[in-house]
């Protein structure tokens, strides 16, 4: 079955990032630049297993966007990572308490968000 992962950051930098690294990983990418299309994009993703946000993103902040899914039933099994910049570390606590899986810090690094990609999935199946 195809894992495919969503990412939702309005710059578009580190979605590219983001998705070099799903890409070699050998997942499934899609990508959305504000939480509005993500959400969208989100009900139309077949075998979605992981969703990327980005913590400080413009408009529907990422606390609105984790609340999102993680009130809708369909999406129960979702695997949520969370991006916070390094000067934004106290929200790491606010995110893993509205039900984030995991965060890594900005700026990272590729082969630290493909530790944390894959451990997350391998720990979910």
């Amino acid at each position: 079955m195809m894992v495919n992962i969503l990412c939702i950051d309005n710059s578009k930098t580190i979605r590219q990032v983001v998705k070099d690294c799903v890409l070699d990983l050998n997942y499934g990418f899609f990508e959305a630049k504000d939480g509005n299309a993500g959400i969208d994009l989100a009900d139309s993703i077949d075998s979605l297993k992981m969703i990327i946000i980005d913590w400080n993103i413009l408009g529907l902040s990422g606390g609105d966007i984790l609340n999102y899914f993680r009130s809708n039933d369909k999406f129960n099994n979702l695997l949520i990572l969370v991006l916070i910049g390094i000067e934004n570390k106290e929200d790491v606590i606010k995110a893993i308490g509205m039900g984030a899986n995991m965060y890594i810090l900005k700026p990272f690094s590729v082969s630290n968000l493909q530790d944390k990609i894959e451990e997350m999935i391998k720990n979910a199946a």
